[in-house]
Parts: structure tokens; C-alpha cells; sequence
């Protein structure tokens, strides 16, 4: 059974699977599916994290990630919640496109990057819906087979590597790989999975256990060292208003504002910073959560020149 991920550290590695509710479509046609792979670039560039493999299917995605910092439960929030507001808007719907709380499991980082690759790349054969990995080209299969379709926000390396050091050799082995698992009609890695939830030798499944014991079963495991620090959304207004030379006080709690200063405070710290909606709008002044998803869509929609400035106030935060 894929149980809720509740386990978050540095350095933790996972497979993460997202289903739609009650099994419907989470994407309806390509544009959908071109729109969740950039918010899923987005969430990798703005958490920082290595996304080894994904496919993405009617009704549910598969993610092989890893995380430098202990942030697996924001970065899906910011994921799939964005993703939704999209979809939502698109479709005159409203209500939860996901099956609640993301689920799957917490992988040991040696002796597994192989197999969930391979089991990721296979899921469309397995479903049936083509007789090839290669023919189905919502996943991350195409950029194993040819560097020239590789993405840069994917991490091939740490698969790969395990091949050859010839970049080139490398995938011409992978593919084989990943052929002999079509000839052998594989089973899944995670079928032997403690508790539904953790995937590795006995000494991994100790070591996690020994981390959780004394806490509630549901708890999140959260290591506060960050590898790398995230200015606060204060911090954001000040550098913002610096700039603009602006009074922050003007923002008041519902006032209406098109200034510009706004919007880009709430795009940094919403698509860049990876801040929730509802902390941004408190902050910030707005309404609610959708005054700030307002905000970023005009940034994202304005001119080059706010995104340019926006890229230029960013360094400034570094």
C-alpha cells in the first residue's frame, strides 16, 4: 500500500506519486501536460531539488526526486496547488484536482536509482498505452536515450553514472537496461516496501526507524539546517521598495493596487522564494491567496523588462 510521506531531511530521496480524485484526469490534453511540466521545472528551480525521473499519466504522475534541504512537503504544495488554480481556471471547475496528500516512498540513496528509474520509465508500457518507453513522450525517458533531448533541470547524472563514464555509453546502456525490463516483465521495487513506506537494506529501515522513534507515526521528520538560506518575505519588501523608493505601509490589508512594486514582491516571493499564497497575502497586503496568484500572472504576462528586474532584485536577496 502507497502510504502518505510525512519523513522529510536533507539529502532524503523519494518517490512520490500525485493522483487525481476519484481517479479523474489530472491533465485533459498536451496543453495541460506542457503546463504541469513547467510548474514541475518551476518547483525543481525554485526548491532546489534533483528530479532523477518522472512520467506523467492520465490521472496520476510518478516522481523520483531527491532533496538537498527537508522541504518534499512545501515544494509539492507549491506544485500541486499551483497546478490546480491552472487547471481550475482552464476548465470552469472548482474543488480538489488531487487525491489528497501526495503519497509514495522514502528510498535508501544506494542500490535503488537503477531499478525506480527503469519502473518510472516502463509505467506507460505497463498501462498499456504504448508497446515502447520511447513512444511515449510525457516522461523523462527521451533525454536517457539522447542527450540532445535532455532537460536542464533534470539530474541524469547519478543514473547514468552507474553505467559508464562515456556520457554517450552511458545511455546506449541504460537503454538496454531499461529493454531487458520490458523482456523480463518486471515487478515493483516497492512491493517489499516496511510499512507501505520505506525502500532499502535493514540497516536504512533501522536507521529511519531510529530517527522516528518517540514521534507520532504522521510526523514529519524535519531537519532545520538549511543548505541554503531563503530570505523572508520582509526582507523581500525592503529590497522591492528600495528600488522602487516606495512606502511598504501603502499596502494595506484588502486595498486595491496595481503597483508594480507589489506584484513583484509577491512574484519573488511566491514563484521564486517558494512562499505560500496565504503567507505572502498577509504580508503583503492583498486580499487573499488569489490576489497574490493575480500578481504573479502579470508579472509573468508583462513585459520583459519586469521579469528582467525581478531576475536583478533576486541576486540582490543572494
Amino acid at each position: 500500500m502507497v502510504r502518505p510521506l510525512r519523513i522529510e531531511f536533507s539529502g532524503a530521496l523519494y518517490h512520490v506519486i500525485s493522483r487525481g480524485n476519484e481517479q479523474r484526469p489530472i491533465v485533459r490534453d498536451d496543453t495541460d501536460r506542457r503546463k504541469r511540466l513547467d510548474w514541475l521545472r518551476r518547483t525543481v528551480e525554485t526548491y532546489g531539488w534533483r528530479l532523477h525521473a518522472f512520467v506523467l499519466m492520465g490521472n496520476h504522475e510518478h516522481l523520483f526526486v531527491e532533496t538537498p534541504e527537508a522541504n518534499l512537503s512545501a515544494g509539492m504544495q507549491y506544485l500541486n496547488g499551483s497546478y490546480t488554480s491552472y487547471f481550475n481556471r482552464r476548465h470552469g471547475r472548482a474543488g480538489h484536482l488531487f487525491q489528497g496528500r501526495f503519497r509514495g516512498h522514502l528510498v535508501e540513496q544506494e542500490g535503488y536509482f537503477l531499478e525506480i528509474s527503469r519502473y518510472i520509465h516502463l509505467n506507460p508500457v505497463r498501462a498499456r498505452l504504448v508497446r515502447r518507453p520511447e513512444q511515449f513522450p510525457w516522461s523523462s525517458y527521451a533525454g536517457y536515450r539522447q542527450a540532445r533531448r535532455s532537460l536542464p533541470w533534470l539530474t541524469y547524472g547519478r543514473v547514468l553514472g552507474e553505467f559508464a563514464q562515456s556520457e554517450e555509453a552511458a545511455r546506449r546502456a541504460y537503454v538496454r537496461f531499461v529493454q531487458a525490463g520490458m523482456a523480463e516483465g518486471l515487478s515493483s521495487p516497492f512491493s517489499g516496501a516496511v510499512g507501505g513506506l520505506l525502500v532499502g537494506s535493514a540497516k536504512f529501515v533501522a536507521r529511519i526507524q531510529g530517527l522516528l522513534k518517540g514521534r507520532p507515526a504522521d510526523h514529519a521528520l524535519v531537519d532545520l539546517k538549511r543548505l541554503r538560506a531563503r530570505p523572508t518575505i520582509e526582507r523581500i519588501v525592503e529590497v522591492v521598495c528600495g528600488h522602487f523608493d516606495c512606502d511598504p505601509a501603502q499596502w494595506s490589508q484588502g486595498t486595491r493596487s496595481d503597483d508594480a512594486a507589489r506584484a513583484l514582491a509577491a512574484y519573488l516571493a511566491r514563484r521564486r522564494c517558494g512562499y505560500p499564497a496565504t503567507a505572502v497575502a498577509e504580508v503583503l497586503g492583498y486580499r487573499g491567496p488569489s490576489g497574490v496568484s493575480h500578481a504573479v500572472r502579470r508579472i509573468e504576462a508583462g513585459p520583459e523588462s519586469l521579469r528582467t528586474l525581478a531576475a536583478e532584485l533576486e541576486r540582490t536577496l543572494q
